[in-house]
């Protein structure tokens, strides 16, 4: 830790390191408020200490937070700390806090006159969904919608939002945008072909899917491809599948499982189905027929949600690297605040002895949520494997 610290001071003036130093390794009101009071006296310092909560993000370091939220109070609309530290905020699931947070940004803005963000407005409008605020998601997402200076990503996220909200007149709009922007990309035909067969289109929204699918680079946009694809070209099935997904939970496994299976013989090559094939078998304990339902789904789409499923059943069926491995997959694409694969992965650390590593994962598990019985369920099993070897002790894993 004492190197962290070292590594991020060195992103300040001199004058400013011991200060940081202190507030780092001791933590307290009072040095958080000197390293403030040392920082105003600066007119650098602001975007100094951002450098610094930078390296302090990169090293993972608990005082991230802390750092960007002393940058804001130096400079109230400093949009790379106040940007950073919303996604922090969303990331943690704290989403009214993220959205208060930008809000605010906005309205100095716009008071001060100054030039609109595209990229507060992204941000703004993933934090509104977020917390629930519709109203200026909508906002957020029309500004994006005409601002020539938008990201390709924010264009997405406005279509996507537009599309969930059944708005077609301003998907209409932004779809042909999009495909005009960038006519070899998989997404904007993607949204185009939605947007087609919500009015009715499907013959020309078939046409833009087969685009999207010979131009895909992604699995996820192949899969996406291929499931608008079926829900077009095979209506009942969908129709079918939509009310199993639906209901999953209130009906009986038996009859999840025949549909489900029949769906998959009928359609191989659609990921959701082997998906939730994989849940129905879990569910009655085929735990082998399960594994091999979830690789099917993985090599399909590449699903987080698959790889998580097959953490805790390989670790089940005693296979902790093969756990590891799905279990730093799903982490990958899920982000580092996903509770249940912290605690498969620090499981399948164990298993293999591999103590500290399961220490640490085990501490982020427990971070996000503490006295979770699952995390104490593996903390018994590291008890454990410290012990002499004396035969084989199984971790409760994670259940969805």
């Amino acid at each position: 830790m004492q190197d962290a610290i070292i590594t991020i001071a060195e992103a300040l003036s001199p004058a400013l390191r011991e200060p940081l130093r202190r507030a780092l390794a001791l933590g307290s009101t009072h040095d958080w408020q000197e390293l403030e009071q040392a920082c105003a006296r600066s007119p650098q310092s602001a975007d100094e200490l951002y450098l610094a909560a930078v390296r302090a993000r990169e090293l993972r370091h608990p005082s991230t937070e802390k750092l960007l939220a002393a940058v804001l109070s130096l400079a109230p609309d400093h949009l790379e700390a106040g940007g950073a530290l919303a996604v922090s905020y969303l990331a943690r699931g704290l989403s009214r806090q993220a959205h208060a947070l930008l809000a605010s940004m906005r309205k100095r803005r716009a008071a001060a006159l100054c030039p609109e963000s595209a990229r507060l407005d992204e941000l703004l409008l993933s934090a509104s969904l977020a917390a629930g605020m519709s109203e200026d998601a909508r906002a957020a997402a029309y500004r994006l919608a005409i601002a020539a200076d938008a990201p390709w990503e924010a264009l997405l996220a406005a279509a996507e939002f537009f599309r969930a909200e059944h708005d077609l007149d301003a998907q209409r709009t932004l779809c042909a945008r999009l495909v005009a922007l960038r006519p070899q990309d998989p997404d904007a035909h993607l949204f185009m072909a939605q947007w087609l067969h919500d009015e009715g289109y499907d013959d020309d929204a078939q046409r833009h899917l087969e685009q999207a699918a010979a131009l895909a680079s992604t699995r996820q946009q192949a899969v996406r491809a291929r499931r608008l694809l079926f829900e077009l070209r095979h209506p009942e099935d969908d129709a079918e599948f939509r009310k199993l997904t639906e209901s999953f939970f209130a009906v009986a496994p038996a009859k999840s499982l025949t549909a489900l299976s029949r769906l998959t013989r009928r359609h191989p090559d659609l990921a959701e189905a082997w998906l939730f094939y994989g849940f129905a078998l879990r569910r009655e304990r085929r735990l082998d027929e399960a594994m091999r339902a979830f690789e099917r789904c993985a090599r399909l789409s590449d699903d987080p949600n698959a790889h998580k499923e097959l953490a805790a059943i390989y670790g089940e069926l005693l296979e902790p690297r093969l756990a590891e491995r799905s279990a730093r997959r799903a982490l990958k694409s899920l982000g580092e605040h996903d509770r249940v694969s912290w605690i498969n992965l620090a499981a399948a650390l164990a298993e293999q002895r591999r103590l500290p590593e399961a220490r640490e994962a085990l501490a982020r598990a427990e971070s996000l949520k503490p006295g979770a019985p699952e995390v104490e369920s593996v903390q018994e099993l590291i008890n454990e494997r410290e012990k002499p070897r004396r035969g084989f002790y199984n971790a409760r894993l994670v259940k969805l």
